[in-house]
């Protein structure tokens, strides 16, 4: 994990980053019991059983589970990394809405 990182929980920007990194929003496959797991699914990187969704309901779910995205600083030079991690609220003091 980078030690400058921004997360947000603003929909424009967490869609343009997924969208700039060609990802898109999916999640695991639902069981009986359960809603699958909220992830992005970039193309050729994440292996397994992912469904992609819309993006309303992406959002919807990721509001719901109170959850933002934290992804590198975009101000840091060093190239456009992918990596991410979908956090709870307010983690680590760095939450910008």
């Amino acid at each position: 994990m980078t030690s400058h990182r921004h997360i947000t929980t603003d929909h424009d920007e967490i869609r343009g980053w997924i969208q700039a990194h060609h990802g898109a929003p999916a999640r695991t496959a639902a069981t009986t019991d359960a809603v699958g797991a909220l992830h992005i699914d970039f193309a050729g990187v994440r292996t397994g059983a992912l469904e992609h969704i819309s993006w309303q309901e992406w959002f919807t779910a990721f509001d719901a589970q109170g959850l933002a995205l934290c992804y590198p600083d975009p101000h840091v030079r060093g190239g456009a990394s992918a990596w991410f991690e979908l956090v709870p609220r307010g983690l680590g003091g760095g939450f910008h809405p």
